[in-house]
């Protein structure tokens, strides 16, 4: 009886943790389309100050951003900032959309556990769908993850039955 309680807990264990570890390449999925969505955006604020360098300093964001911080105004130092800021996040975003798209499945997956934006990844949680991937990293990825945990119940389970019987062993010898 127990022993068709146990198949029956390592099935679900095995599927459970299948599940689970498709949703890996589904969130990394996730994050990059909400990490595109950033690089539009970011790309379009900085075409906004690029038509003002086109029309104003031959198109050179950089000789803008370097008149505008010799000004004494203070609200024009400040739109310099927000112009060098833009650009600094639009390179960054734009290398991380990179890094998750260009590379093969284990360079994604190590560069997005390694490289993660913390306020993006809390995003892509909030709004997370769960879903069941139907590729072959996220198949592979389901098998591997639901493997290692039902080994590693298996593992516990040995350790348990061998610590309960050294106990059991103990006590009886003490006893007698």
């Amino acid at each position: 009886m127990f022993k068709i309680i146990f198949t029956i807990f390592d099935r679900f264990l095995f599927t459970l943790t299948f599940i689970l570890g498709v949703q890996l390449p589904e969130f990394i999925q996730q994050y990059s389309q909400r990490l595109s969505g950033h690089v539009n955006e970011v790309h379009l604020q900085l075409n906004e100050f690029q038509l003002i360098a086109n029309r104003y300093f031959n198109g050179n964001l950089t000789s803008m951003t370097e008149k505008y911080l010799a000004n004494s105004e203070a609200s024009i130092n400040e739109t310099a900032d927000i112009i060098i800021n833009t650009s600094d996040r639009a390179a960054n975003l734009q290398a991380q959309l990179l890094n998750l798209q260009n590379a093969d499945y284990v360079k994604r997956v190590y560069y997005f556990i390694t490289e993660f934006d913390q306020s993006m990844l809390q995003a892509t949680y909030e709004q997370y769908q769960l879903a069941i991937p139907l590729t072959l990293p996220a198949f592979i990825t389901g098998v591997l993850f639901a493997l290692f945990i039902v080994i590693l119940n298996q593992i516990l389970i040995l350790f348990t039955k061998k610590t309960t019987k050294a106990i059991q062993h103990k006590i009886s010898r003490k006893t007698i």
